[in-house]
């Protein structure tokens, strides 16, 4: 079997079709996922913790309207048309909240010319006590809670520039709007009837042309829902019902509280929120699918948004908004922090700041050994293609390609191979001086060799 543009997956026999073929034509190829790599020996697969921006908390409480202060349950994105950057962030009026009055939750939204120095501006379309002037945008009819906002990406399908979900009472709605300051639902019936009191947010897969709808399930075992479910939608209006997708293992601790996702590749990524009962502390873990319902985790469950130490802004709390922005070789997350537990009777005065990523560099590969690990790939097509990788590198890269019966490519073995002794995002391998793309075998298998080095992903183009 040969594709020209993607990889063609062994199908399991217990499992479906797609969940075990990479249909995207388009790259980066990510090595944590088993659809892309066949066999790995002596290797690790390892989370890079996001790095927290020296400026933090970058937007703090300064307006009335804000409550307890702006926390990540929102949205930031880079709008290219006008080049700012764009966020719509939630607030929680506590004297609103426990006397019942309306919009105790609300929306509010900000904007940056560099995603570093971010401004409220005036937005005239929501009344606090007689005034329109403050930033909220204008949304739903008692409570905006936890909004989703994204660029549609279908607009000749979907009115206005921006699409939305968001809390309200009677469910999670969608909602469009032209200028992000004014919404209006687009559908009256709920996307979820049920109150999912969580960061719930969609995502469109290009590949599928579907929407995935990650939110907490109606029904479950124990004394709370907080566990993560998805229901999907081939318009966002006719929904399937939700199937739960991820519950704590016996390592885990015992409530998720929530999950961002976002596509990359041909990926879904999520930021797992992690959460102590006991403590009260909440940070995320790095997740990621193929399909948008089987997720893999490390075993080791390492950190991926940390708390900050003792006495810091985000030192109870810290929760990441599902997208990055992406800036040439960067990947910025903007996330809320809290400086004290969730539940806590004292007030919890939080604020929104930044971390990064270097370009694609979430999760890699490395040797867990002295000796060099080595890294197979599924069969590939790759005549007329440029291999270029992702990596670290300290000592080199090596790869050779097999075929058949595992047997090596003639003039592609590792003695051919020209090392790759350089860190870059996009350096390209050959053998002796030649491409990838002059092999004429129609499947071949690259098999890496990681000698004190770091892989990411790999491209063909």
């Amino acid at each position: 079997m040969t594709i020209a543009t993607a990889l063609l997956i062994a199908v399991l026999a217990t499992g479906s079709e797609d969940a075990w073929r990479v249909t995207a034509a388009h790259g980066p190829y990510f090595l944590c996922d088993d659809r892309v790599v066949a066999d790995r020996w002596m290797v690790e697969r390892f989370v890079v913790p996001l790095a927290k921006h020296s400026g933090n908390p970058l937007i703090t409480r300064d307006k009335p309207w804000e409550g307890t202060g702006p926390h990540m349950g929102g949205t930031v994105l880079r709008d290219l048309q006008d080049g700012l950057y764009k966020m719509w962030y939630s607030v929680w009026n506590s004297h609103a909240y426990y006397n019942k009055l309306p919009f105790s939750y609300n929306v509010c939204y900000a904007e940056s010319e560099d995603g570093l120095a971010w401004r409220k501006p005036n937005l005239g379309v929501f009344e606090y006590e007689g005034s329109t002037d403050n930033n909220c945008i204008r949304l739903g009819t008692d409570k905006t809670q936890n909004i989703d906002v994204c660029l549609n990406p279908l607009p000749g399908r979907y009115p206005g520039k921006y699409l939305a979900i968001h809390n309200q009472k009677g469910g999670v709605f969608v909602s469009s709007s032209e200028d992000g300051k004014t919404f209006t639902r687009m559908v009256e019936t709920p996307a979820i009837e049920y109150h999912s009191d969580t960061h719930n947010n969609f995502v469109y897969d290009e590949v599928r042309d579907l929407w995935f709808l990650f939110c907490r399930p109606r029904s479950w075992a124990g004394d709370h829902r907080r566990r993560v479910s998805v229901q999907q939608s081939p318009d966002l209006a006719h929904w399937t019902h939700e199937t739960t997708i991820l519950v704590p293992t016996e390592t885990d601790l015992p409530e998720f509280y929530g999950m961002t996702v976002f596509r990359r590749g041909d990926l879904f990524f999520g930021a797992l929120q992690t959460y102590d009962r006991v403590t009260g502390f909440m940070q995320a873990e790095l997740a990621w699918s193929g399909d948008g319902y089987r997720w893999t985790q490390l075993p080791k469950h390492p950190s991926w948004v940390e708390r900050g130490p003792e006495g810091a802004w985000d030192h109870g709390m810290a929760m990441v908004a599902e997208s990055p922005v992406i800036e040439g070789e960067a990947m910025r997350f903007y996330y809320g922090g809290f400086p004290l537990p969730h539940d806590t009777k004292e007030e919890n005065v939080c604020a929104i700041g930044l971390m990064t990523a270097e370009l694609d560099r979430l999760v890699g590969l490395r040797q867990s050994a002295s000796e060099p690990g080595l890294v197979l790939t599924r069969t590939l097509d790759v005549r007329g293609k440029r291999l270029t990788l992702n990596a670290r590198v300290t000592g080199s890269i090596r790869a050779e390609l097999r075929y058949g019966n595992n047997k090596t490519l003639d003039g592609r073995s590792f003695d051919d191979c020209d090392p790759l002794t350089a860190t870059g995002f996009a350096n390209e391998i050959t053998w002796k001086g030649k491409s990838i793309g002059e092999v004429q075998e129609p499947e071949v298998q690259i098999l890496f060799k990681l000698d004190d080095a770091e892989l990411f992903t790999f491209d063909l183009q």
